[in-house]
């Protein structure tokens, strides 16, 4: 019986596990994330308080494979109204779509079909020698090797220079619960000023929620802020929380989430993935444009492009 290539996929968000799902029935693929569960950018906790959405808050689908992937794992549509300041107009949101236990969970039913190795980070990759180390001090030879981590961090581990040149630019994401009686409209808000980009409710994914909320701060006020200890991002969040939302209530604190690599630009290359070597690539949204649907297509496409290579 002929042996299946080994095939590494470092990340285990939407485009690292796109892609195994193309590649799993032709090769013996092995994904390697660094921390302990999947998403990646689709990132919810799960805290004493309920579920916070500190990544991505919802996705849409322009494809119909992404809306049957959608469908597979149990998307709904964004539930409530959501509503542009900077516009001053509701913004439609029928064609969003989020999980009603985080947006995590859209990957969680492959935890068991894949073959998923948690709280490993990849720091270097050897190609010549095709060996993956970690930080624990492991390493791992592969037959190919697959990167879905934001650029900056693939640059950081390949030996081979990755001819793109897409940014990234971060976000304070900050969770809150509330206990009173507020007064809003909406269930989301966006473009709120130039410092804090959304604020949003969890009942745009689930009603049963109690009343938590999420409050993402812009690029810029996110840069300047990343420093910063966390009661006085807390102050800032509550004074713009308090601004749009009234009525009487008590905000209690739930957790801060500082992402590095939030938002990727939108790539003028127009390639679904990067080869970075002969046996060596790069996946994930930042080959396209910022948008979960985008990690999907990357992922699935090198996938098709490898399995279709071996046939």
């Amino acid at each position: 019986m002929q042996r299946k290539p080994k095939i590494i996929i470092l990340g285990a968000g939407m485009s690292g596990i796109a892609c195994a799902l193309s590649l799993h029935d032709n090769f013996d693929v092995h994904i390697y994330e660094k921390s302990r569960g999947v998403g990646g950018r689709l990132c919810a906790k799960s805290l004493p308080n309920g579920v916070f959405h500190f990544g991505a808050q919802f996705c849409s689908a322009q494809t119909s494979s992404f809306q049957e992937f959608l469908t597979q794992n149990n998307a709904i549509n964004f539930l409530g109204s959501s509503f542009d300041i900077k516009i001053n107009s509701s913004i439609e949101t029928k064609d969003y779509f989020v999980a009603e236990n985080g947006m995590h969970t859209l990957l969680k039913n492959y935890e068991q079909h894949l073959n998923l190795n948690f709280n490993k980070k990849a720091i270097k990759i050897d190609e010549r020698k095709k060996l993956v180390y970690f930080n624990s001090g492991y390493k791992e030879s592969y037959d190919m090797i697959i990167s879905s981590l934001p650029l900056p961090q693939a640059k950081e581990v390949f030996q081979s220079e990755i001819d793109h040149q897409a940014t990234f630019n971060p976000c304070i994401s900050v969770g809150m619960t509330l206990v009173g009686s507020p007064i809003y409209e909406h269930f989301g808000y966006k473009n709120i000023n130039e410092d804090i980009s959304w604020l949003g409710t969890s009942k745009f994914y689930n009603k049963k929620n109690a009343e938590t909320w999420v409050l993402q701060f812009s690029p810029k006020a996110s840069i300047a802020m990343m420093n910063d200890t966390d009661s006085l991002i807390q102050t800032r969040a509550e004074d713009g929380f308090k601004n749009i939302i009234k009525g009487k209530y008590t905000l209690i604190h739930s957790g801060i989430f500082r992402w590095k690599y939030a938002l990727c630009s939108r790539s003028d290359l127009n390639n679904e993935y990067t080869c970075v070597s002969e046996d060596a690539f790069a996946i994930g949204d930042w080959n396209l444009s910022p948008r979960v649907e985008s990690a999907y297509v990357s992922g699935s496409a090198l996938g098709k492009y490898l399995t279709e290579k071996r046939l």
